[in-house]
Protein backbone atom coordinates (compact mmCIF):
# COMPACT_ATOMS: atom_id res chain seq x y z
CA UNK A 1 0.00 0.00 0.00
CA UNK A 2 1.67 3.30 -0.95
CA UNK A 3 1.46 6.02 1.69
CA UNK A 4 0.20 9.15 0.62
CA UNK A 5 2.61 11.70 0.47
CA UNK A 6 1.83 15.06 2.56
CA UNK A 7 3.13 18.34 0.30
CA UNK A 8 5.32 19.92 3.24
CA UNK A 9 4.61 24.08 4.03
CA UNK A 10 7.47 25.28 1.80
CA UNK A 11 6.07 23.81 -1.13
CA UNK A 12 2.87 25.05 -1.20
CA UNK A 13 1.87 27.66 -4.12
CA UNK A 14 0.13 30.01 -2.45
CA UNK A 15 -0.07 33.20 -4.67
CA UNK A 16 -2.44 36.28 -4.87
CA UNK A 17 -5.01 35.01 -7.76
CA UNK A 18 -7.52 37.53 -8.56
CA UNK A 19 -9.69 34.50 -8.99
CA UNK A 20 -9.80 33.45 -5.48
CA UNK A 21 -8.80 36.48 -3.75
CA UNK A 22 -13.08 36.96 -2.73
CA UNK A 23 -13.08 33.75 -0.86
CA UNK A 24 -9.45 33.84 0.91
CA UNK A 25 -7.26 36.52 0.49
CA UNK A 26 -4.01 35.06 0.16
CA UNK A 27 -2.21 38.09 -0.43
CA UNK A 28 -3.48 39.78 2.52
CA UNK A 29 -2.91 36.85 4.59
CA UNK A 30 0.47 36.87 3.79
CA UNK A 31 1.00 40.57 4.27
CA UNK A 32 -0.23 40.10 7.41
CA UNK A 33 2.48 37.73 8.72
CA UNK A 34 5.51 40.06 7.47
CA UNK A 35 5.45 38.02 4.20
CA UNK A 36 5.97 34.67 6.42
CA UNK A 37 4.66 32.15 3.02
CA UNK A 38 5.78 29.17 5.43
CA UNK A 39 4.08 30.58 8.75
CA UNK A 40 1.00 31.41 6.51
CA UNK A 41 0.56 27.83 4.77
CA UNK A 42 0.84 26.54 8.76
CA UNK A 43 -2.28 28.67 9.33
CA UNK A 44 -3.82 27.11 6.40
CA UNK A 45 -3.55 23.59 7.33
CA UNK A 46 -4.53 24.74 11.19
CA UNK A 47 -7.72 26.36 10.05
CA UNK A 48 -8.67 22.91 8.10
CA UNK A 49 -8.29 20.36 10.83
CA UNK A 50 -9.80 22.96 13.46
CA UNK A 51 -12.76 24.13 10.83
CA UNK A 52 -13.55 19.98 9.13
CA UNK A 53 -17.05 20.46 10.85
CA UNK A 54 -17.56 23.59 9.51
CA UNK A 55 -20.46 24.84 10.85
CA UNK A 56 -21.91 21.94 12.77
CA UNK A 57 -20.36 22.70 16.17
CA UNK A 58 -22.19 26.10 16.28
CA UNK A 59 -25.71 25.08 14.90
CA UNK A 60 -25.41 22.00 17.69
CA UNK A 61 -24.79 24.58 20.31
CA UNK A 62 -27.18 26.89 18.89
CA UNK A 63 -29.64 24.20 19.07
CA UNK A 64 -28.98 22.98 22.99
CA UNK A 65 -29.71 27.21 23.51
CA UNK A 66 -26.02 27.06 24.95
CA UNK A 67 -25.71 30.99 24.00
CA UNK A 68 -22.38 31.32 25.53
CA UNK A 69 -21.02 28.59 23.62
CA UNK A 70 -22.36 29.51 20.55
CA UNK A 71 -20.98 32.70 20.76
CA UNK A 72 -17.37 31.78 21.32
CA UNK A 73 -17.15 29.37 18.66
CA UNK A 74 -18.19 31.90 16.40
CA UNK A 75 -15.91 34.75 17.74
CA UNK A 76 -13.12 32.25 17.69
CA UNK A 77 -13.90 31.56 13.82
CA UNK A 78 -14.48 35.34 13.53
CA UNK A 79 -10.48 35.61 14.55
CA UNK A 80 -9.35 32.53 12.41
CA UNK A 81 -10.83 33.56 9.30
CA UNK A 82 -9.65 36.94 9.37
CA UNK A 83 -6.04 35.87 9.69
CA UNK A 84 -6.17 33.89 6.82
CA UNK A 85 -7.36 36.61 4.52
CA UNK A 86 -11.33 34.63 4.31
CA UNK A 87 -12.69 38.21 4.47
CA UNK A 88 -16.30 37.47 3.51
CA UNK A 89 -16.48 34.51 5.92
CA UNK A 90 -15.48 36.94 9.06
CA UNK A 91 -17.90 39.40 8.00
CA UNK A 92 -20.58 36.70 8.11
CA UNK A 93 -19.68 35.17 11.51
CA UNK A 94 -19.22 39.31 12.88
CA UNK A 95 -23.06 39.75 12.33
CA UNK A 96 -23.80 36.10 13.64
CA UNK A 97 -21.83 36.92 16.61
CA UNK A 98 -23.38 40.11 17.20
CA UNK A 99 -27.31 38.24 16.18
CA UNK A 100 -26.38 35.98 19.10
CA UNK A 101 -24.91 38.42 21.80
CA UNK A 102 -28.05 40.45 21.29
CA UNK A 103 -30.07 37.04 21.10
CA UNK A 104 -31.71 38.51 18.03
CA UNK A 105 -34.44 36.54 15.78
CA UNK A 106 -32.45 36.19 12.61
CA UNK A 107 -29.85 34.14 14.28
CA UNK A 108 -30.50 31.38 12.20
CA UNK A 109 -31.03 32.90 9.01
CA UNK A 110 -27.62 34.29 9.53
CA UNK A 111 -26.32 31.02 10.41
CA UNK A 112 -27.56 30.02 6.99
CA UNK A 113 -25.98 32.64 4.89
CA UNK A 114 -22.34 31.46 7.02
CA UNK A 115 -22.87 28.10 6.07
CA UNK A 116 -22.14 28.51 2.12
CA UNK A 117 -19.16 30.68 2.62
CA UNK A 118 -17.75 28.92 4.81
CA UNK A 119 -17.70 25.38 2.56
CA UNK A 120 -16.32 27.73 -0.18
CA UNK A 121 -12.72 28.60 1.77
CA UNK A 122 -12.80 24.91 3.17
CA UNK A 123 -12.84 24.07 -0.82
CA UNK A 124 -10.66 26.34 -1.45
CA UNK A 125 -8.11 25.56 1.53
CA UNK A 126 -8.63 21.74 -0.32
CA UNK A 127 -7.57 23.10 -3.25
CA UNK A 128 -4.27 25.22 -2.21
CA UNK A 129 -3.23 22.90 -0.22
CA UNK A 130 -3.45 19.56 -2.05
CA UNK A 131 -3.58 20.39 -5.40
CA UNK A 132 -7.19 18.99 -5.66
CA UNK A 133 -10.57 18.89 -4.24
CA UNK A 134 -11.58 15.80 -2.23
CA UNK A 135 -13.13 13.10 -4.85
CA UNK A 136 -16.98 13.62 -4.99
CA UNK A 137 -16.99 17.54 -3.89
CA UNK A 138 -17.69 19.99 -6.83
CA UNK A 139 -15.65 23.01 -6.95
CA UNK A 140 -16.48 26.40 -8.13
CA UNK A 141 -12.79 27.83 -8.10
CA UNK A 142 -10.27 26.86 -10.46
CA UNK A 143 -8.74 23.03 -9.61
CA UNK A 144 -4.81 24.77 -10.74
CA UNK A 145 -1.70 24.89 -8.52
CA UNK A 146 -1.32 28.89 -8.21
CA UNK A 147 1.63 30.44 -9.99
CA UNK A 148 5.03 29.24 -9.25
CA UNK A 149 8.29 31.69 -8.59
CA UNK A 150 9.38 31.28 -11.60
CA UNK A 151 6.43 31.52 -13.60
CA UNK A 152 5.30 34.60 -12.04
CA UNK A 153 8.58 36.34 -12.63
CA UNK A 154 8.74 34.82 -16.14
CA UNK A 155 4.83 36.73 -16.50
CA UNK A 156 6.07 39.57 -15.57
CA UNK A 157 8.77 40.03 -17.24
CA UNK A 158 7.24 39.42 -20.48
CA UNK A 159 4.36 42.21 -19.46
CA UNK A 160 6.84 44.40 -19.36
CA UNK A 161 8.96 43.32 -22.07
CA UNK A 162 5.83 44.02 -24.53
CA UNK A 163 5.03 47.67 -22.51
CA UNK A 164 1.57 46.10 -21.07
CA UNK A 165 0.12 48.42 -18.51
CA UNK A 166 -1.42 44.55 -17.05
CA UNK A 167 2.35 45.02 -15.51
CA UNK A 168 1.45 47.46 -12.77
CA UNK A 169 -1.79 45.18 -11.98
CA UNK A 170 -0.03 41.85 -11.64
CA UNK A 171 2.67 43.78 -9.28
CA UNK A 172 -0.36 44.98 -7.07
CA UNK A 173 -1.65 41.50 -7.00
CA UNK A 174 1.00 39.73 -6.16
CA UNK A 175 2.68 41.73 -4.29
CA UNK A 176 3.21 39.78 -1.08
CA UNK A 177 4.85 37.06 -3.35
CA UNK A 178 6.91 38.93 -5.09
CA UNK A 179 8.43 40.65 -1.66
CA UNK A 180 9.05 36.80 -0.66
CA UNK A 181 10.95 36.12 -4.35
CA UNK A 182 12.98 39.37 -4.53
CA UNK A 183 13.60 40.81 -1.37
CA UNK A 184 11.92 44.46 -0.22
CA UNK A 185 15.01 46.88 -1.61
CA UNK A 186 14.45 44.88 -5.48
CA UNK A 187 11.09 44.84 -4.87
CA UNK A 188 10.79 48.53 -4.32
CA UNK A 189 13.05 49.30 -7.19
CA UNK A 190 11.05 46.81 -9.97
CA UNK A 191 7.61 48.87 -7.95
CA UNK A 192 9.16 52.71 -8.65
CA UNK A 193 10.27 51.60 -12.38
CA UNK A 194 7.29 50.31 -13.21
CA UNK A 195 5.14 53.12 -11.87
CA UNK A 196 7.49 55.28 -13.53
CA UNK A 197 6.81 53.55 -16.49
CA UNK A 198 10.28 52.86 -17.14
CA UNK A 199 9.75 49.11 -17.72
CA UNK A 200 13.31 48.70 -19.00
CA UNK A 201 14.95 49.38 -15.72
CA UNK A 202 12.21 47.11 -14.25
CA UNK A 203 13.19 44.22 -16.87
CA UNK A 204 17.31 45.08 -15.77
CA UNK A 205 16.62 45.06 -12.08
CA UNK A 206 14.67 41.53 -12.29
CA UNK A 207 17.36 40.11 -14.70
CA UNK A 208 19.87 40.71 -12.06
CA UNK A 209 17.18 39.63 -8.99
CA UNK A 210 16.77 36.24 -11.10
CA UNK A 211 20.07 35.39 -12.14
CA UNK A 212 21.21 35.75 -8.94
CA UNK A 213 18.69 33.92 -7.83
CA UNK A 214 18.56 30.83 -9.86
CA UNK A 215 14.98 31.16 -10.86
Amino acid sequence: MTEKTTTSPDKIELRADPVTRDIVDVADGIERLMGNRDLYARMLRRFRREYQDSTLPIRTALAAHDKNLAHRLVHSLKGAAGMIGAHRLQERASQLEQAIRTDSDDQRELLASLTPEFQRVLLLLDVLLEGSPPPGMPVQVPSRPLMEDAALLSHLMELLSHGDGAAIDLLEESSASLRVILGDAALQRVSEAIHEFDFDEALEVLGETSGGSGI
